[in-house]
């Protein structure tokens, strides 16, 4: 059976959760503004870390687009939900370990 929680306490929730993803945009748009810094330094075209910060910049702006889209933190393949300190770590993540586990194991 379903658990029936009070109207305060789903505010509650709500506004920890809006708070949480307010924190992580804010890490992801750092992350970015990081990355698009270091495409700026590197004048070498060949250099590793052009390829690198090219990844970064695709990865933390498809993050931010499915926080925009209300899709932020769920598993693309499994749509499991991201634990929160996986997502501190690597806000821009997009799978589950297990998922991105399996996703290396195959490829």
């Amino acid at each position: 059976m379903a658990e029936i929680r009070s109207p305060r306490l789903l505010f509650e929730e709500c506004r920890r959760y809006t708070a949480q993803l307010s924190e992580l945009r804010m890490l992801l748009e750092e992350r970015l503004h990081e990355a698009r810094a270091e495409l700026a330094r590197v004048r070498d075209p060949y250099d590793t870390r052009v390829r690198q910060a090219r990844h970064d910049v695709a990865a933390i702006e498809a993050a931010l687009e499915r926080m925009d889209r209300g899709l932020y933190g769920t598993c693309t393949r499994c749509e499991a939900f991201l634990p929160l300190d996986r997502l501190r770590l690597a806000p821009h993540v997009q799978q589950c370990a297990a998922c991105a586990g399996e996703a290396r194991m195959s490829a």
